[in-house]
């Protein structure tokens, strides 16, 4: 009986997901994809992801969960489509997004919202838009959303090491912009 109610639960977790952010997942992997059934492949993928790490969605209404749940989707879309590139061997046809380069915060950056829902400053946002997507995502999520580096490093599936480095590194970038901003 243990084994069903946890199966249950997972299903239950599933559905909710499903219910919730189907449209969300399907608009983010179409907009990367730009192929209906590549689209379908990707949110299918990420909803398994999103099964077999059901354990880190506490609250389905939480904004910690809708990153959780964009940033597998948008993973698996990103797959999808450099196998996609891989098979037409057309490296200029697509963007390439680096050795670490999985997003992790909603496409382009809106600083407006960025400041409301994070509560940074406007003048920080837009200092922000000075780091790469990696180390942006880093410092939203650390500063913003209050995780620690080993709880980003699962949630961008990264090294903790990787992580502790491009966090130090943005820091650095970050308190240099400021410092020759204040020289103004």
């Amino acid at each position: 009986m243990f084994i069903i109610s946890i199966i249950q639960t997972v299903y239950d977790a599933v559905t909710d997901i499903f219910n919730k952010y189907l449209p969300m997942m399907k608009s983010l992997a179409n907009s990367l994809l730009k192929d209906y059934q590549l689209s379908e492949d990707a949110v299918q993928e990420a909803l398994i992801r999103l099964s077999k790490n059901v354990d880190k969605i506490d609250n389905i209404n939480s904004n910690a969960s809708k990153n959780y749940i964009y940033t597998v989707t948008k993973n698996e879309a990103l797959k999808l489509l450099e196998e996609k590139n891989d098979r037409k061997n057309h490296e200029t046809d697509v963007q390439s997004y680096g050795e670490y380069g999985f997003n992790n915060i909603e496409g382009a950056l809106d600083i407006e919202a960025f400041c409301d829902q994070y509560g940074f400053g406007l003048e920080i946002s837009e200092i922000l838009q000075n780091l790469s997507e990696t180390d942006k995502d880093i410092i939203i999520y650390k500063y913003g959303a209050g995780y620690t580096l080993k709880e980003i490093a699962t949630l961008m599936n990264l090294d903790r090491e990787i992580v502790y480095k491009r966090h130090q590194r943005a820091l650095e970038k970050l308190r240099t912009v400021l410092e020759a901003g204040n020289e103004k």
